[in-house]
């Protein structure tokens, strides 16, 4: 008896099928060849068809519940030992990461094949951090990489330079010193044209700009595919509906959210668990994210959790989306902490109107479309105008920031008695419209809170001497200091 078995065509359906069950990617997820006692590698070689060792098979099989593994083993030339010198896929998997699970994307899969078998050059998945952008990315190089001669994946989380990328490119074809970056970059186009090649560039967010010119120089003139996946679309591409398409890419809908919140220990009869997905609007990584806590802090109770009406974000998620935040321009920062002091929709002319200093409304116009690109807007269509809001994750972070740099603001007048380092409490009325005290309002509460932590008692008569100092100021330099300072003010003399 043969001692390596390779799978047949049908066999890899039914082992195929088992996956999908588990939530598991092809090749990607760790916890696959760790129970199967392997590497990637081998499993890898599985999926191609290729003989591997024979308990090596057996034990891939059963790692997804398959125990009649002679169903999926290839009989036709099972005693055989001759391999066939058929040339293999030059395959570079190095940098791509492990997933845990990979729910659902069907419909997402199903259109990036569409536009890959079309003759796409270039296609781009963007969406917020942590939307699943990498392990779409994944499932879909696991079901197309047999359409290509070749198959490179580069991860670009640590922000190479955009030379040491093209080196690094360079280095799977040939070793032949580039000289400089525009010899590599024409060096790398005649490889993705003798090779229809498959070429992975995943988290390309930071310097996003100083790729644009080489992105918008590799997408044309070859038979390969160059695959994008970022927090953004780069700002100089222009999506043509032939060689050049963007997915952008939304929360995984209830059905796919609720079979991942059931692999994580939920029986799906807890209450709530609907309410949290649309929390989180179906960020995968934020309810991974999220359902230790519920698990250890509520005991698994969903519904006592949401009733603490508040949303946690772990320490990974924070830092990203603070990071893009803290990359935006100002006009575009205030935009966004605008939305997060509204909590709700809001259309362009109500948004143009609040502004302390008037700006050109193409100007607003073009800081609105960025946001987009950046996945930081949510658009609401009704039948009046469009309008904008920020969808919970990005909310919560907005409102975090703008919380502590007011914070930070004050603390800079108390100390030097210089109103010039008023900036957000000048620009922005914290008040929620609609309302007439701080009682209820989020945004105001938090930062009277902070705020009585490091002042104490005291606190009021530290506001009274800001105030003292508006005395005789023009309403431009004022603002909406006033407002701000007097509400949180008339508040801590209430509760007094």
């Amino acid at each position: 008896m043969s001692n390596s078995l390779k799978a047949s065509t049908a066999g890899l359906a039914i082992v195929d099928k088992a996956r999908l069950r588990l939530g598991w990617t092809k090749t990607s997820t760790a916890r696959w060849w760790q129970d199967a006692h392997t590497s990637r590698a081998t499993l890898r070689r599985f999926w191609q068809g290729d003989r591997i060792q024979r308990e090596i098979f057996i034990a891939i099989c059963q790692a997804v519940g398959i125990t009649n593994w002679e169903a999926i083993a290839d009989s036709s030339d099972i005693d055989s030992e001759i391999i066939a010198d058929i040339p293999k896929p030059y395959l570079d998997w190095n940098e791509a990461p492990d997933v845990e699970s990979f729910y659902g994307r069907n419909q997402e899969l199903m259109q990036l094949e569409q536009w890959i078998e079309a003759g796409c050059k270039l296609v781009m998945i963007v969406g917020i951090a942590g939307i699943g952008k990498t392990a779409l990315t994944l499932a879909l190089a696991d079901r197309i990489q047999s359409q290509f001669d070749c198959l490179i994946w580069k991860s670009l989380h640590s922000a190479p330079s955009l030379n040491s990328l093209v080196d690094s490119l360079l280095n799977n074809f040939d070793r032949d010193v580039v000289r400089d970056l525009q010899q590599g970059t024409a060096q790398l186009i005649h490889h993705l044209q003798q090779r229809r090649c498959l070429l992975i560039l995943d988290g390309l967010d930071a310097d996003l700009n100083n790729y644009n010119q080489f992105i918008q120089k590799i997408s044309r003139s070859h038979q390969s595919c160059i695959l994008i996946a970022s927090r953004e679309q780069p700002k100089a591409i222009e999506i043509d509906s032939k060689t050049i398409r963007c997915l952008n890419l939304k929360g995984l809908p209830k059905t796919e959210a609720l079979e991942l919140l059931q692999s994580r220990g939920f029986t799906g009869k807890e209450l709530g668990l609907s309410a949290l997905v649309q929390l989180y609007r179906g960020n995968p990584l934020a309810l991974k994210l999220v359902t230790p806590l519920i698990q250890s802090v509520f005991a698994g109770n969903v519904a006592g959790f949401l009733t603490q009406n508040t949303l946690v974000i772990g320490d990974r998620l924070r830092v990203i989306l603070k990071q893009q935040f803290e990359q935006l321009a100002d006009l575009e920062q205030d935009i966004l902490y605008w939305l997060a002091i509204w909590q709700e929709p809001v259309s362009f002319c109500r948004l143009q109107t609040h502004l302390l200093i008037s700006v050109d409304p193409a100007t607003v116009l073009e800081a609105i479309v960025t946001l987009e690109r950046r996945s930081l807007l949510e658009k609401w269509i009704g039948t009046g105008e469009i309008s904008f809001s920020l969808q919970p994750l990005v909310m919560k972070v907005v409102t975090d920031e703008l919380v502590e740099r007011a914070v930070q603001e004050i603390q800079q007048v108390v100390q030097s008695n210089d109103l010039r380092h008023f900036k957000i409490l000048r620009t922005h009325w914290l008040l929620r419209p609609g309302t007439d005290d701080i009682a209820g309002d989020r945004i105001l509460h938090q930062l009277k809170e902070n705020l009585w932590r490091l002042y104490g008692a005291t606190l009021p008569q530290t506001f009274e001497q800001i105030l003292l100092l508006l005395k005789d100021r023009s309403p431009l330099a004022i603002g909406y200091l006033a407002c701000n300072l007097g509400t949180i003010l008339k508040q801590l003399r209430i509760l007094s």
